[in-house]
């Protein structure tokens, strides 16, 4: 297997706001790409206007990402063909991935640590500056050291802020700036860390501080049967839609947020709504943890199966509702909330991610199970027995026993990253927080020390494929 590879500078200390460009400024043209691109003058296809190459060739042959890499990196006219189509336009003529792709992953958020104790967890909050990140190896390839933090503006708004979602490039933020800590409404914001991108939403009173978020964009909501380009609603980086659950004195609550398509952005909340059946207890709510969406259905991993809230987008207002609610059973249920998380697969699979001890061989092993929802047609009593699983064993990490203390943090749906942290009942080496990739099978130790495993409100991150081409764009370019 592949060996552990270390990230270059862990991050221990809040980093410095980064400028309201966003991450994609600080891509850089590397001279190696300056090279291979300055032979162009035996162009063969010289003769041929730019817009009759990119629509006669260029088009038809791109299939993904690496196409358009070695395109722009052939010659200078090739790169400045590219270039002027535009990342957006680009991936909207791009075949949906029909893989992982390793390279969105960056890193992960958090926000800070955690003793169990609401209320120290929420003073430790109001001291810290804004959400910590710490980056992988690929990010400070692409980015640069140091890696900027999430203080878009420049301003205080987002001081204090924790990290409780984060999806297709896409990071949600709770606001405890100034008094929003103690007041009643519930402040959040949505932004883009590679664009610079970012919404406000308006103040929310009733959820408070415990309840679990899913976030929807563009892509989810679309109908996927439609072609891309003019279905896609207008500007795609800020189309948004949040689905937020909570509990009410005695009910469970469901609420749905929509940016808006037009120029400035700007949405508005949907009216709550009752979940149908028992209410979910407090204890159960406060660590559902990251959800995953797919077909449009956002997904929580609960004890004994999989909640799923169906999201509906509203086509001539705009808006989405939670219009249907089910259950998918585990084939084997009651995997503590550390030990399991949700993922998606390319092919449109729901998958099940859970942590054990090899004590035969003291190492982790992980078990992914996969299940094919369109199989089941609506009855969910077969689905148990339609899980298939595969078993990874992590023979990197050594030293491990069941007293170990392990945490699956955060699971990258479009990469397949999975992050985790080890703390107490670990060696010195072992003990830390790392990030996994499922299909490749690299390790990546990204910060040492036990006290990774009491981070809060840890959200990994992947850019969406928008940015990943405009990355490729601006480094040969």
């Amino acid at each position: 297997m592949p060996p552990t590879r270390r990230a270059r500078s862990p991050v221990a200390t809040p980093p410095s706001p980064y400028a309201i460009k966003g991450w994609l400024s600080r891509c850089r043209r590397s001279t190696r790409s300056r090279r291979a691109a300055a032979g162009a003058d035996d162009d063969p296809l010289a003769i041929l206007p730019d817009d009759l190459l990119f629509e006669s060739i260029f088009s038809r042959v791109f299939s993904d990402d690496a196409d358009i890499a070695r395109c722009a990196a052939a010659c200078r006219r090739w790169g400045r063909i590219v270039a002027a189509r535009g990342a957006t336009a680009i991936c909207r003529s791009l075949p949906p991935p029909d893989r992982l792709l390793p390279h969105l992953a960056l890193g992960f958020f958090h926000g800070g640590t955690d003793d169990g104790n609401p209320r120290r967890r929420r003073l430790a909050a109001s001291s810290q500056l804004s959400p910590w990140f710490v980056p992988m190896a690929s990010a400070t390839r692409l980015i640069g050291l140091p890696i900027p933090g999430l203080q878009l503006g420049g301003g205080s708004l987002f001081h204090h802020a924790r990290p409780v979602a984060s999806r297709n490039g896409l990071v949600v933020l709770e606001l405890w700036s100034g008094g929003a800590r103690r007041a009643e409404h519930l402040a959040l914001a949505v932004c883009n860390p590679m664009t610079g991108d970012m919404a406000l939403l308006p103040p929310l009173a009733g959820p408070g501080h415990d309840y679990a978020c899913a976030l929807l964009t563009a892509d989810d909501l679309l109908d996927e049967h439609a072609p891309p380009g003019p279905h896609r609603p207008g500007r795609p980086g800020l189309f948004f839609s949040l689905v937020l659950v909570y509990n009410r004195r005695s009910f469970t609550a469901l609420r749905c947020y929509t940016s808006s398509s037009s120029s400035d952005g700007a949405g508005s909340w949907g009216s709550e709504s009752r979940k149908p059946g028992a209410k979910i207890k407090g204890h159960i709510l406060r660590h559902l943890g990251q959800a995953v969406v797919l077909a449009g259905v956002a997904y929580w991993p609960m004890y004994l199966g999989v909640l799923g809230l169906v999201v509906r987008l509203d086509g001539a207002g705009g808006g989405a509702a939670v219009v249907d609610v089910c259950m998918v059973p585990y084939s084997a249920p009651n995997v503590l909330p550390g030990n399991r998380l949700l993922g998606t697969t390319p092919d449109g699979r729901l998958s099940f991610i859970s942590v054990g001890v090899r004590e035969d061989i003291s190492v982790f092993s992980f078990r992914v199970e996969t299940l094919d929802l369109r199989s089941i047609h609506d009855d969910m009593s077969t689905a148990a027995k339609r899980w298939e699983n595969t078993e990874l064993t992590l023979h990197q990490l050594k030293e491990v026993s069941t007293t170990t203390q392990i945490k699956l943090r955060w699971l990258c749906e479009k990469s397949g990253t999975l992050f985790f942290t080890v703390g107490e009942g670990a060696s010195t080496s072992t003990s830390g927080a790392f990030s996994l990739n499922l299909t490749t099978t690299s390790l990546e130790k990204l910060a040492d020390g036990a006290e990774c495993n009491s981070w809060t409100n840890l959200c990994g991150y992947e850019m969406d494929r928008t940015a990943l081409i405009a990355s490729i764009i601006a480094r040969f370019t």
